[in-house]
């Protein structure tokens, strides 16, 4: 079975316990002519996918108990993956749910890092900094450079904290070992949201 995650800005695909990480011409090039089941938060690339290849939506077998209308199939299936915890996911966007007696209850999204040093530079030449991520979140530091990487580092963890209680942490997304690196006991995982949607897949269809 081949998977495909399609986000805003690349596609992930899982087959066989391998990931590629993909924009979409090349992994329509790849994958057109074989069977994807695939999940997908960007409409513009779901119209070209439907138009020019055999993959399979399967977004609506992602049955998260708790979910809302309009919770992306993505992190319904990241909440699939492992049972109860808090899961984040540090992509374009950065995702935190909290899954707990096998339902969903909430979480937060704030901006990518990328989008949010972008929304720095936007304000001033002298935020354009590049970060330092030698911080610690329980300290405030000096300097403009630091100080920017720890309204980032820090509103994630401590709301992370917030949300936590007992739960374990599981971190995914292509930003997600930088942001594991703030915690001591998170645990990065790659390939969660093909976990998710492997369970969501193997079970029992609702008639």
């Amino acid at each position: 079975m081949i998977l495909a995650d399609v986000g805003n800005t690349r596609v992930h695909i899982y087959e066989e316990g391998h990931l590629l990480h993909l924009d979409l011409e090349d992994a329509l090039d790849a994958f057109a002519e074989r069977i994807v089941h695939y999940i997908c938060v960007n409409d513009a690339a779901k119209e070209r996918i439907v138009a020019e290849s055999y993959w399979r939506d399967i977004s609506e077998r992602i049955d998260l108990p708790g979910s809302y209308p309009g919770m992306g199939a993505d992190r319904r299936a990241l909440c699939l993956s492992r049972g109860d915890a808090l899961y984040l996911d540090a992509g374009s966007a950065i995702t935190l749910d909290r899954v707990e007696g096998g339902r969903y209850r909430g979480g937060a999204i704030w901006p990518g890092i990328e989008a949010w040093q972008r929304s720095f530079a936007a304000i001033s030449p002298v935020l354009d900094r590049e970060p330092d991520w030698q911080i610690d979140p329980d300290e405030l530091p000096t300097g403009t450079r630091r100080q920017i990487s720890y309204a980032i580092a820090a509103s994630i963890v401590h709301t992370v904290r917030a949300m936590r209680g007992d739960l374990p942490l599981f971190v995914t997304g292509g930003d997600g070992r930088l942001v594991a690196s703030w915690f001591e006991d998170a645990i990065y995982e790659e390939a969660l949201v093909f976990e998710g949607m492997i369970a969501a897949l193997e079970a029992p269809m609702n008639n």
